[in-house]
């Protein structure tokens, strides 16, 4: 029950810096039940030799969405589709994937490590990692590819939803083309932005800020990753109302690390 994009900020090769650091920005809104509890700030944290930003969930204790000081950032999405566990099964909670992996330093690495985890997680899930230049997909742990992400071509979109993910995949999907992909690169920062605010009033359960009875968008980050800093944007939504927006924004950055 979420939406992620990812877009780059600098389309200049030759401007990716030394060490080959790309620059990206990547936006994921949660969508949730109403009766779950509201995620924690976000925290500066270790992992492993590295340091890590993110929210925590306050009843597994993992995440769905954390950065890395080498600049690799991950997302999880749940998987909904036929056949796919439901909240019935046992197993390693989804939230507790993405903690695992931040001492990571590569999107191969993550590939070899995210295989071991998933054979102890009974839900669908869909995780994404990205390192700017490539998109790791890891589906249930049985399924990986890869995306380049082109600087002038092509930014990237997931989406789920308790409702099924097919419900929103098309229909988010279509919007997305017209408002992020279409729009000029230098404006595509902002039109992510609108992207992830958007909500149709008479198709507010498949909007990207969504609303219906059991569940709706809950929060919203923004992690913006430059060649010298990361920063990480993450607000809760500001009232009960399907009108209202994400506020106020929690704000913390780190210096990039040089990559291992």
């Amino acid at each position: 029950m979420c939406t992620l994009s990812i877009i780059t900020t600098d389309a200049s090769e030759h401007r990716r810096g030394a060490n080959d650091r790309a620059c990206f920005q990547l936006v994921f809104n949660r969508d949730e039940q109403r009766t779950r509890a509201n995620g924690l700030p976000l925290e500066l944290l270790a992992a492993g030799d590295r340091q890590a930003i993110y929210p925590r969930d306050p009843q597994g204790g993992g995440t769905w969405i954390a950065v890395n000081n080498v600049g690799i950032a991950f997302a999880l999405l749940n998987r909904n589709e036929h056949g796919i566990p439901d909240g019935r099964s046992a197993g390693l909670s989804r939230g507790l994937i993405i903690p695992q992996l931040l001492a990571s330093c590569s999107l191969n690495e993550i590939a070899q490590i995210s295989g071991k985890i998933a054979q102890n997680v009974a839900r669908g899930f869909r995780l994404i990692a990205t390192d700017g230049e490539r998109v790791l997909e890891v589906i249930g742990g049985d399924q990986k590819s890869e995306t380049t992400l082109d600087p002038l071509v092509r930014p990237f979109m997931r989406a789920s939803s308790g409702l099924g993910d097919a419900c929103v995949r098309e229909v988010r999907a279509e919007l997305f083309e017209s408002t992020v992909v279409r729009a000029p690169f230098e404006a595509r920062a902002e039109a992510q932005a609108a992207f992830h605010n958007h909500a149709w009033p008479d198709r507010r359960h498949l909007s990207i800020r969504m609303d219906r009875d059991e569940a709706r968008s809950v929060s919203q980050t923004h992690i913006n990753v430059e060649l010298q800093k990361i920063t990480v944007q993450h607000a809760p939504r500001a009232g009960s109302g399907a009108e209202s927006g994400f506020a106020p924004v929690q704000t913390i950055v780190l210096a990039r690390g040089v990559a291992c």
